[in-house]
């Protein structure tokens, strides 16, 4: 696998508390891709957030952790995901599609936009209930475009759902908010990146990745007597 160096996104949002919208709506493009991509394979990826994008040494991201995904052709039924990202539909356990990933991708620009997800709560509850009456605001602050897009993907019905129209992704890649991204050179690379992690020069560098308290385990550490002991004399 790839190593890549540049941390979560998690921990650059956490810093910057929010993107400028320019800086937002990059990110938001190239998830994009990568949905679209992964959505070609008919992979349904069930688990868009911060934590789950990853920063390469330039700067573009990568998209990591497919514990949830799923090959999907038609529906699945699967209650799974993180809280505050997952769909309406998801919670009350109607078989779903594709159209999930969206709401999430909705979910994510928002995030990025204001600071927080729509729905926070410290309840995972209270999150389902505020999800499944799907009541928000978008700040006056935001880009009246991005809301737009954030209200259009941000949708109960899935009917009615951006990405899950006639067009398809097409409908997102060409609305307002997208409008002077060119794709393919997006696809390609060619897009100067908002933000390069500050990597020294080296192989294996970590600097950029929080650390995480481990939980310890006393394997092995068991002081009974091991009646099978003999059979394994140099173990």
């Amino acid at each position: 696998m790839d190593y890549i160096e540049g941390g979560e996104l998690f921990s650059l949002l956490r810093k910057s508390k929010v993107f400028p919208n320019q800086v937002a709506k990059f990110y938001a493009a190239e998830v994009l891709l990568a949905l679209e991509y992964l959505h070609s394979k008919n992979i349904v990826y069930r688990d868009l957030k911060p934590e789950n994008i990853l920063l390469t040494r330039s700067g573009h991201i990568k998209l990591t952790d497919f514990g949830f995904a799923k090959e999907v052709e038609t529906a699945t039924y699967t209650l799974c995901g993180t809280p505050d990202y997952i769909a309406p539909e998801v919670i009350a356990v109607q078989p779903y599609n594709k159209a999930v990933d969206w709401w999430s991708f909705g979910i994510l620009i928002y995030e990025m936009l204001v600071g927080t997800t729509p729905f926070y709560d410290t309840s995972p509850l209270k999150i389902y209930e505020k999800i499944s009456k799907c009541e928000y605001e978008v700040p006056h602050f935001v880009d009246p475009d991005a809301s737009s897009l954030i209200r259009g993907l941000i949708m109960k019905d899935v009917t009615f759902r951006l990405g899950n129209l006639r067009h398809g992704v097409e409908d997102i890649k060409n609305h307002p908010w997208f409008q002077e991204v060119v794709w393919e050179n997006l696809l390609s690379g060619n897009i100067e990146t908002p933000y390069e992690p500050n990597i020294p020069n080296g192989v294996g560098d970590s600097s950029q990745f929080e650390l995480y308290p481990e939980e310890d385990y006393d394997y092995g550490n068991d002081s009974s007597p091991d009646d099978f002991g003999y059979l394994f004399p140099e173990f």
